[in-house]
């Protein structure tokens, strides 16, 4: 097993395998209390997914692209479903537990410098996907990098969660006048590993439309959950 410092998230699902369990990856936040994702949840089967997931699986079409696979049980899925999917991530530990699960055609690959020569039909991104894009600024960039990927009949799958009852529920101070309250810093910890502050962002169905409209996508919302999440499928207008 490879054991990468700043690889919190690989070092976790590769020390899965080795049968270590009920595992956990510490997870701190700038305006929330620090939480942990069980281990064990990362390599959920269909059943145990939450109902966004299942959804967003099932209306897949064509080639896929799975962005932020981690330890890989959407690409699984899909691939017993007998999809062309490929998957890519950062996280080498991640890249080596897909691999050791017998997923093909996975990548490490930072998705913003994937070839664009090559097109999909579908290009998925769960569990908070719309995160990669870091902030409101990084939104543009990371849809026209999707739009880049797409084929012209292709669409885009991805979940998001409007966080402002934070600002209610759960009493987190917050000023709108210096950023957006979807726009989040995180780290991850696991064991003597651990991740540099990263940008993640979720944006609230409204805003997203905007986005999108500016970025010449169409905007539907397949579902909403109960925590106030949601999926979106956009498609090329």
């Amino acid at each position: 097993m490879s054991n990468n410092n700043n690889d919190p998230f690989g070092n976790a699902t590769l020390s899965y395998l080795n049968v270590y369990r009920n595992l956990e990856i510490e997870v701190l936040c700038n305006i929330t209390d620090s939480d942990v994702i069980p281990v064990d949840y990362l390599f959920r089967t269909f059943d145990e997914m939450p109902e966004i997931e299942q959804k967003a699986l099932s209306i897949c079409k064509g080639k896929t692209l799975v962005i932020g696979a981690g330890a890989g049980c959407h690409s699984l899925w899909l691939q017993e479903k007998g999809f062309d999917v490929h998957s890519i991530d950062t996280s080498e530990g991640a890249i080596e537990t897909m691999k050791q699960f017998g997923i093909k055609n996975v990548f490490i690959q930072d998705f913003y410098k994937l070839d664009s020569g090559i097109k999909y039909d579908t290009i998925i991104s769960l569990m908070n996907g719309i995160g990669i894009a870091g902030d409101l600024k990084g939104l543009p960039i990371f849809l026209q990098k999707c739009k880049e990927l797409l084929n012209k009949k292709g669409q885009i799958l991805i979940d998001s969660t409007d966080i402002n009852y934070l600002i209610e529920e759960e009493n987190v101070e917050y000023d709108a006048s210096e950023n957006y309250i979807g726009e989040l810093e995180y780290k991850m910890i696991f064991e003597d590993s651990e991740s540099d502050w990263f940008k993640w962002l979720y944006v609230d169905t409204k805003k997203l439309t905007a986005i999108a409209n500016k970025s010449n996508l169409k905007t539907e919302v397949v579902l909403e959950g109960g925590d106030y999440n949601y999926l979106a499928k956009l498609t090329l207008k």
